[in-house]
C-alpha cells in the first residue's frame, strides 16, 4: 500500500486504474472486439495430474516465491520456500533494486544440476514499478539482444524496457554457471511483471545458448505481453516447455486487451479449483495460445485480484513467511 500525493494506492485501486485507462484507450474500437478473437480456442479441456504439478510447477514456484522474502534472508537461505526447496541450492547472484526493476535471482539447484533464473513479481508498494506496467505501448524487439529479423514483432514497452536493464547481466551469469557446473539444465521462472521479463529472458536464451542445454520455463501470472507475432515466436522458440499457469479469477493475465494487439502464447495451465487448505483441486490444460474455458472465459464484473497472489496450489502464495 502506498500513499502518493494524497491517494491511496492499492493493488486494488491499480487494477481499477488499469482498466479504466484501457478502457479509454479502446473507445474508437469496435465495442466488439473487446469480447472476442478468433484466435481463442474453444477446445476441451484436459485435467493436469498432480504428478505433474510435483515434478514440473512446483520447484519453479518455490523459487519465484522465495524471492518475495527479500535479499538478507535469500542469500542467507533462511526462508519458508528456501527451507522447502532444500539445503542443496547456492545463490549465485541477486540483483534488482526493489523499484523499477525487480528483484531475482540465479541460483544452482544442486539436487537436479539446473541452473534457474528466477524474477519476482511487482511491488505495489513501489510506483515507479506500477507505471512500468502501464506503460502499454509495443516495441520492435531490441535486435541488439534477440537474433531474429522479423519487423512485425512487438512486445509490450515497459517490459522490454525493465528486460535490458538485467538482460546481459542475466546471460553473463548464466554462461558462466552452466560451464562451472558442468550443468546441461536451465529453469527460467517468475511471477506478474517478473513473468514476462523471464519470458523475454527465455526466448533470448534459447537463442544463445547450445541447443544441447534443455530449458524450461513456468511462469505464473503472466500478463498479455507482445502480437500475434509475439506469441508465435515464443510458441515456435520455446514451444512445449513453456507453461504458464493462471490462477482462478485473476484479471492480470486478461490485460492489456486484445484490442490493444495484446496476446498470450500457448502454454496455459488454468487453475480452477483451490480448496480451503489452498490446495488445488482442479486443474486443466488448455489448448490453443487462448482458450475460452480458461483464464481468457473470465468475466471482468467476477475477477478476484487476490487470485494473483494465489494460492496457486501447495498452499503457495507470492508472499513471503521468514523462518
Amino acid at each position: 500500500m502506498l500513499v502518493h500525493h494524497n491517494f491511496l494506492v492499492t493493488p486494488k485501486l491499480v487494477f481499477v486504474f488499469t482498466v479504466i485507462l484501457h478502457a479509454h484507450l479502446a473507445l474508437s474500437f469496435p465495442l466488439s472486439h473487446l469480447f472476442h478473437h478468433a484466435n481463442v480456442s474453444s477446445e476441451p479441456t484436459t485435467d493436469v495430474t498432480p504428478d505433474f504439478i510435483s515434478s514440473t510447477l512446483l520447484r519453479p514456484a518455490l523459487f519465484t516465491r522465495a524471492i518475495y522474502c527479500g535479499e538478507e534472508n535469500v542469500t542467507k537461505w533462511e526462508c519458508e520456500p528456501c527451507e522447502a526447496l532444500g539445503n542443496d541450492v547456492r545463490v549465485i547472484k541477486w540483483g534488482g533494486d526493489d523499484n523499477a526493476i525487480p528483484n531475482y535471482i540465479v541460483a544452482h539447484d544442486n539436487s537436479t544440476n539446473t541452473i534457474v533464473v528466477s524474477h519476482r513479481g511487482t511491488n505495489t508498494k513501489s510506483f515507479l514499478s506500477i507505471l512500468t506496467d502501464l506503460e502499454i505501448k509495443h516495441a520492435h524487439l531490441d535486435k541488439s539482444i534477440f537474433n531474429q529479423s522479423n519487423d512485425d514483432i512487438t512486445v509490450h514497452a515497459g517490459f522490454q524496457d525493465t528486460f535490458k536493464q538485467t538482460s546481459s547481466i542475466i546471460l553473463e551469469v548464466v554462461k558462466k554457471a552452466l560451464a562451472e557446473h558442468q550443468s546441461h539444465s536451465l529453469l527460467i521462472a517468475g511471477h506478474s511483471q517478473g513473468a514476462a521479463i523471464a519470458t523475454l529472458d527465455a526466448v533470448m536464451l534459447h537463442e544463445q545458448l547450445d541447443s544441447s542445454i534443455k530449458k524450461s520455463v513456468v511462469v505464473f501470472g503472466l500478463p498479455r505481453m507482445g502480437n500475434e507475432h509475439w506469441a508465435n515466436y515464443v510458441d515456435s522458440t520455446i514451444g512445449s516447455d513453456f507453461h504458464r499457469v493462471t490462477d482462478r479469477k485473476d484479471p492480470i493475465p486478461d490485460v492489456p486487451p486484445h484490442l490493444l494487439n495484446f496476446f498470450h502464447p500457448s502454454g496455459e495451465i488454468h487453475i480452477q479449483e483451490v480448496d480451503n487448505a489452498g490446495q488445488a483441486t482442479k486443474v486443466v490444460n488448455c489448448p490453443g495460445q487462448e482458450n475460452e474455458h480458461c483464464s481468457e472465459g473470465n468475466s471482468v464484473f467476477h475477477d478476484e485480484f487476490l487470485n494473483h497472489r494465489g494460492p496457486y496450489f501447495h498452499n503457495i502464495s507470492f508472499t513471503c513467511k521468514n523462518l
